[in-house]
């Protein structure tokens, strides 16, 4: 199933061993990416892509996303090639600006574009062998190499962003295999998306073909109305309260921007940290009541196996490469490998 993957420990954990098994249980499933979004607690990308890859035998491991500001970019580039030489080239190295909202509370900063893509470029020149001194929006990095360059396939390099806006749309077109996109956004929103990043890439004389679309989808098939709002309606609070994200989404969707107001005027949905930091569950789960239905049923993936099977075609019909799969574990998604199986390329079942 080259089409999908799996998102890995969604929200917060306190038992990141789980990936291990999680990644196992996936890959026997046929699911072809393993995705971890980092957290600065016990969700370390290096760690658990490390031992995700040691634990599995082909699936693709995606970084989902580093924060071009929370490491130096030696570093980036030095955990990309080891991973390629060590366990093949299995490695998708999703990149991004980062979100304020979480960099700066730790001190961090959020590049602006032009470092950002200094950033990406650098990374390249030093997978490629390059000596670089560089004095810039970045910083000063004199003397910048990998003293033993890799002779493993560079990682492929994705821009992460939730929905690309257009400098970043344009910036992926120039110089990153792929774009990584966010959740909650309609098979509408993703075409369109799509629609730019071809516009793009023809601009400069690029085969569109050639940049990769991946976008991960909140999945809950044939789940009870009580998993069903812990796996979508609790997760999408979370990802909406994050520092402009929420807008974004009403935006790119075309979504009446008022009952998101009214959510994050409530008490704590206004400070710093996530959702999922400053909630208690049943907490989360009683906001998750108030999402409106059309948000769930358009912006994510629920119901039987057999009707998400054939939503899940329509994103990549809207021109995705590769869906990841988000909120639902390996056992939950069992039903819908088989649907998938059983639907025809056109989405009929």
């Amino acid at each position: 199933m080259d089409e999908l993957g799996i998102y890995l420990l969604p929200g917060r954990v306190k038992d990141p061993a789980r990936a291990i098994t999680e990644a196992i249980d996936a890959e026997r499933l046929g699911l072809t990416s393993a995705w971890i979004a980092e957290r600065l607690d016990m969700k370390e990308l290096g760690v658990l892509c490390g031992a995700v890859a040691a634990s599995t035998q082909r699936i693709r491991l995606g970084m989902g996303s580093i924060a071009a500001g929370s490491r130096h970019p030696l570093m980036t580039a030095a955990a990309g090639s080891t991973m390629q030489e060590t366990f093949g080239d299995r490695l998708l190295l999703g990149l991004a600006r980062g979100l304020g909202s979480v960099l700066g509370d730790h001190g961090m900063p959020v590049p602006k574009m032009a470092a950002f893509e200094d950033y990406a470029s650098i990374l390249l020149r030093l997978w490629d062998g390059e000596t670089i001194d560089y004095d810039g929006p970045l910083g000063r990095f004199p003397n910048l190499r990998m003293v033993d360059p890799p002779t493993a396939p560079r990682p492929r390099l994705l821009l992460s962003a939730w929905s690309p806006l257009p400098k970043a749309t344009a910036l992926a077109a120039r110089l990153f295999d792929g774009v990584f996109l966010g959740s909650e956004l309609t098979v509408e929103a993703v075409a369109a998306v799509s629609r730019r990043l071809d516009e793009a890439c023809e601009r400069i004389g690029r085969d569109p073909r050639s940049l990769k679309l991946y976008a991960i989808v909140i999945t809950a098939p044939d789940l009870s109305p009580e998993e069903e709002l812990a796996v979508v309606n609790a997760r999408m609070i979370t990802h909406l309260d994050f520092g402009g994200v929420g807008e974004l989404i009403m935006r790119e969707n075309g979504w009446d921007p008022e009952p998101l107001r009214r959510l994050l005027r409530q008490e704590k949905l206004d400070g710093g940290g996530t959702a999922d930091q400053k909630f208690h569950r049943s907490e989360l789960l009683e906001l998750g009541t108030q999402l409106p239905r059309e948000w769930v049923e358009t912006g994510c993936v629920v119901g039987s196996a057999a009707h998400c099977a054939v939503r899940l075609r329509e994103y990549l019909d809207a021109g995705v490469d590769h869906i990841v799969l988000h909120g639902s574990g390996p056992k939950q998604l069992e039903g819908l490998v088989r649907a998938w199986h059983e639907t025809s390329v056109s989405g009929t079942p």
